[in-house]
Order: structure tokens, then sequence, then C-alpha cells
């Protein structure tokens, strides 16, 4: 069966991870039902999990990208020496255009972060909302020039060494979101064959940055209703959900 027949919308699962909000002194309003916060209290939530997002913002040393390891890439495409020759080329275009970006703006990321994490309370909103924005658009702006060349080594690729490129960190992503569900050997096989399978049919390239959810929504679809036994997918709808809220009785 084609993995991209398979267009049910996998609704009652949360492709993306959600983050860990740090712990604070305010983390006991995380705990109660919204219906329950009065006023300040939804505004002081608000403004921690506004602040915690912007703390969790990283800004990595260096770019990761397959092709900085160009052996292993070789070992896993099998690359042209042309091939080697404008992506080392191109590589070096990258880094000098990262190293321009550092230089410019890493300073002030860092000064926004202490801003940031000199911010203690609601009252502070605006600000934070100021900061937290002005750092969502400079790691934005950061990873646009990573993708981008991610892109142009991708297409530097014939369409078999595009599948063999996006196969592996397909099925690691498979592997961890199912892996805690005791897969057996033969299941883990299925997923790495359906992961080669879908990685033929990507046009993007995978492995910097998680894979968006339209990408993998259909391989997700079919290895929970194809691979997985009854009682993985009961044990995974589980893990799925919300913990439940306990209302204070009144």
């Amino acid at each position: 069966m084609k993995l991209w027949i398979i267009t049910a919308i996998v609704a009652v699962f949360a492709l993306a991870p959600i983050a860990e909000c740090k712990t604070n002194k305010k983390s006991d309003l995380f705990d109660k039902d919204d219906k329950d916060l009065k006023n300040s209290e939804r505004k002081e939530r608000d403004f921690q999990r506004l602040r915690d997002a912007g703390l969790a913002i990283e800004l990595p040393e260096k770019a990761e990208s397959m092709t900085d390891d160009m052996a292993e890439l070789d070992k896993a495409v099998t690359l042209t020496e042309q091939q080697k020759t404008k992506m080392t080329q191109l590589r070096t275009t990258r880094d000098k255009i990262l190293a321009n970006w550092e230089k410019a703006n890493r300073k002030k990321f860092t000064i926004l972060q202490t801003g940031l994490e000199k911010l203690e309370s609601r009252r502070d909103m605006r600000k934070c909302k100021a900061i937290v924005s002005q750092m969502q658009s400079m790691a934005k702006s950061r990873n646009m020039v990573i993708t981008s060349y991610e892109r142009k080594f991708f297409t530097m690729l014939t369409p078999v060494q595009r599948g063999k490129w996006n196969a592996p960190v397909l099925a690691d992503v498979l592997l961890e979101e199912f892996g805690a569900l005791e897969l057996t050997e033969e299941q883990t096989k299925k997923i790495n064959t359906a992961a080669e399978t879908q990685a033929k049919r990507l046009a993007v390239p995978l492995g910097s940055g998680d894979p968006p959810a339209k990408l993998m929504g259909p391989i997700m679809k079919y290895v929970y209703t194809r691979i997985l036994n009854p009682k993985q997918r009961k044990a995974y709808a589980l893990s799925k959900r919300p913990e439940p809220t306990v209302r204070k009785r009144r």
C-alpha cells in the first residue's frame, strides 16, 4: 500500500514534542485548570510560559549538516568526485555567511537572553514579548541560511541519492517516536523499509531539525495502523493523551 495514499489526518496524536517548561516559583499555576485561575493568575501564567519559551531558544555554535562529514555522507549515498568538490565549495561559502551572521548577531542575542532572564512577573509582559520576538526573528534568520544551503546540497544529488540521504534520518525519527513500545526486530525492519520508501518521495532534505508534521503524518499513520499491534496502538494513543486536570472541590 502506497504511503501517500493514506490521507487520514493524525488528529489524535501530537507529532511535535511539547517543550517542558522550566521550573520556577509560579509553577503551581500550570497545574490549575484555566477556569480556576483568576485573571491575575492567568496573566502571570501566560508571562511565565512566554518567558520560558524565549529562554528555550538556542543558537547552535555551528551549523549541523550531513555535508559536514563528507566521508560519512559518501558512505551513505556514494558521491561522485564532482559532487564532493561542489559541496565543499558551497559549504565554504555557507560558513562565511554564518560567520558574518555570528559576528553581527551573537552578542546581541546573548544580551537579549540576559535581559529576558531578569524579567520576573506579568508586569514585564510587554518587554517579554518584544525580547522573545527579537530572539525568534534572529533564530529564524540564522536557520534560513542553513536550510537554504542544505537544499542546495540536496539538489546536487540524484533521486536515488536523495532517498539514501533521507531514509536514515526518517527512520531515526520513527524509531525514536515508537521505540518505547518494545518493537520487535521484524517491526523495526518494517519501519526502516517504510522510511526508505517514503524517503524517495520527499523533495526536501531532512536533517536540519525535525521533519515537518505534514511530511510525517502519512508515514506516522502507516506505522500506527499497519506495523504496530493492537496493544502497542493502545499504549501509544494513551501516551499522547494530555494529563487529566484535577479540579478542586468548591
